[in-house]
């Protein structure tokens, strides 16, 4: 008797602890969603939210069809508008709100949720709220879906959508026919958040839902006795009351995806094969060299959720997975193999398919709850080494000591969490120059509130800032008195007019950045995590380098050559200056000048086959045949690495 009043004692102890903890969440995570950036394509959502606005209230019909434009918007279509056209109502109701600071208010929100959610998802599988609140720390402390919760505006909503669904389906199988409407509606809501923001999601959400369902009836007798008795009277009510729930989040979602709404039943078919295997090709940092989309190591996704989650997640479901005999028995039956499905079917599926993958594993954030969900599982199965009562308390310390390192990232990295990688790569640092870091563009923000500060006003005319970032102007939005912006190239930065320029590590070669050739050594301000550049602002020095191209363009070389050494002078660190120079040099008959040039250039970037070849043209007009040759095979080796990559 009185075990059990400290049973019960603890139980509501740790009930009261997961509420607060969620209750945090709920404040804390909303309100500091304004230091982050706009993630890299929400420029282009928030367009998108204003062409649904414009479907409906105007009757403008570019929300049905993107094919004519470019290729950013391809296939936009495609996409739910739930997050997109609620947050531009909410915008068009209330004006004054920058559009920015609501859609990361409310991004940030349903992070929180989807979080709260999996504490909740594992308190159902277990009746544990000790375990609920570790889960619900090992994924707010998950800094990758931490930091992506503030301004992702596809991946989280969707992966809130999906756990909700899932949670009150499972609430409604463990609780028929109890409580069955109270559970219909959380269903709907799910879905319809889910399917409303990706229809392949939502899809997807209801096989996930059919193999839930047939799994709990195969391993619960007394649920099958249930739906069997009185002439399946009880089956039918339920079956009855799902239906409903899905057809209305089915119809929650359509009313804001116009091309959805065009053909309600063959175009969410249509947007599940475009997502399966998305016909875009992009180049995708990965193990040190780019690739095509389509030509990804199929370990692609895999990989990534291993090195950049923390590791007490990861050796959590090891542990699960090992001891999965000991999982039945403690869990039961269900719970192994649901988690274990919906843990793994969505990648090896994609891996099935060759599915073109991209941007880490973000497509595949709403399946992290259920490794979550195993990992908090997993961890108290280790008692089965320990036989000592007193030791029972030993797995819970193991896991929250094992995730402070993931705390102490997420506190001293803000705001840019999700750059994380664990020891398994080395940290950030290690991953630097091998993976992607700042991929999503959330530390532009930073650099834009640099520039606002101490860039001093020029008389006569605006500040030109400068980015291969595309939507960085939303930063500068009260700014435009002053300050202008233009999308330029990193490797056309020499002969373009700009004040300030703003780069990312995205795109740069790999060898520039395992070299620690970027960002130029002339870089005024930069966004670092733990020593690493996530991205940069450079200052102007000398504009000789438009005149100098420009001359260059028209074969006047000798003008070239003056104004390229009056701009390198001034900024040595432009490989790309320094090979149009060389070029310059070595058309004046300057040939050892600009043999010295290229090789500062290749120093800069030694990855660039453009380079061999100007500096093999060189040395065959000097005769010398043999540098000549090493420079062909230098190039021709680059070129060659890079075609067996596309393979």
């Amino acid at each position: 008797m009185q075990q059990s009043l400290v049973q019960n004692s603890e139980s509501r102890y740790w009930k009261l602890s997961f509420y607060i903890l969620s209750v945090l969440i709920l404040v804390i995570m909303p309100l500091i969603s304004r230091d982050y950036g706009q993630s890299g394509d929400e420029w282009l959502q928030i367009e998108y939210g204003q062409h649904i606005w414009n479907y409906f209230v105007n009757g403008d019909p570019q929300a049905l069809n993107y094919d004519s434009m470019s290729l950013q918007y391809q296939g936009q279509q495609f996409y739910g508008g739930f997050f997109d056209f609620l947050t531009e109502v909410l915008h068009q109701w209330f004006p004054s709100i920058p559009l920015l600071l609501l859609r990361h208010f409310f991004n940030a929100l349903m992070g929180a949720l989807m979080m709260m959610f999996t504490g909740m998802f594992v308190f159902r599988l277990s009746k544990s709220w000790r375990l609920a609140v570790i889960a619900l720390l090992f994924i707010v402390f998950s800094p990758r879906i931490f930091g992506e919760s503030m301004n992702n505006p596809k991946d989280i909503p969707l992966g809130c959508g999906f756990i909700i669904g899932v949670y009150y389906w499972l609430a409604f199988l463990q609780e028929f026919p109890r409580r069955m409407w109270r559970y219909a509606i959380g269903i709907a809501i799910g879905f319809g958040i889910a399917f409303g923001v990706r229809s392949a999601g939502g899809i997807l959400q209801i096989g996930f839902f059919g193999v839930m369902s047939l799994l709990y009836y195969f391993t619960n007798k007394e649920f099958q006795a249930q739906l069997r008795a009185d002439s399946n009277k009880l089956l039918k009510k339920g079956i009855l009351v799902l239906v409903v729930a899905m057809v209305a989040g089915y119809v929650i979602a359509l009313l804001t995806w116009p091309w959805g709404l065009q053909a309600p039943l063959t175009h969410p078919l249509e947007s599940l094969k475009e997502m399966t295997n998305r016909s875009v090709t992009l180049r995708v940092f990965f193990e040190g060299v780019y690739r095509p989309n389509s030509h990804q190591p199929w370990y692609y996704e895999l990989k990534w959720i291993i090195i950049s989650n923390p590791l007490v997640v990861i050796a959590g479901v090891l542990l699960f997975l090992v001891l999965m005999a000991r999982a039945r028995k403690v869990y039961g039956t269900f719970t192994v193999a649901f988690l274990i499905f919906a843990a793994f079917f969505t990648p090896f599926y994609m891996i099935y398919k060759k599915s073109s993958v991209h941007d880490t594993w973000r497509h595949l954030f709403f399946i992290y709850p259920f490794w979550v969900s195993m990992a908090a599982l997993g961890w108290p199965l280790i008692l089965v080494f320990f036989k000592s009562e007193k030791l029972r308390w030993l797995p819970y310390a193991i896991a929250i000591a094992g995730l402070l390192p993931a705390i102490v990232w997420t506190v001293k990295s803000h705001p840019n969490q999700y750059v994380y990688f664990n020891e398994l790569v080395g940290g950030v640092q290690g991953a630097h120059g091998y993976y992607d870091t700042d991929y999503y563009q959330n530390s532009a923000l930073q650099d834009a509130k640099w520039i606002i500060k101490n860039a001093k006003p020029i008389p006569g005319r605006k500040i030109v800032v400068a980015s291969n970032m595309l939507g960085f102007d939303k930063y500068f939005a009260k700014d435009t008195s002053w300050i202008s912006w233009y999308y330029v190239r990193y490797n056309d930065r020499h002969h373009k007019e700009w004040d300030y320029y703003v780069t990312y590590s995205r795109y740069i070669s790999p060898e520039q950045l395992q070299n620690d050739k970027w960002p130029p050594a002339n870089a005024v301000h930069q966004v670092q995590v733990n020593g690493v550049t996530l991205s940069a602002v450079l200052e102007r020095k000398s504009a000789a380098g438009i005149a100098a191209y420009d001359a260059l363009q028209k074969n006047d070389f000798a003008t070239a050559v003056q104004k390229y050494s009056e701009y390198v002078a001034a900024d040595p660190y432009d490989e790309n200056a320094l090979a149009n120079y060389g070029i310059a040099l070595a058309s004046i008959g300057q040939l050892d000048q600009g043999i010295n040039v290229l090789n500062q250039a290749i120093q800069l970037d030694p990855g660039r086959a453009d380079f061999y070849q100007i500096l093999g043209s060189i040395y065959n007009a000097k005769g010398d045949k043999q540098n000549a040759q090493q420079a062909a095979n230098a190039a021709n080796a680059i070129m060659i690495r890079e075609q067996e990559l596309a393979q």
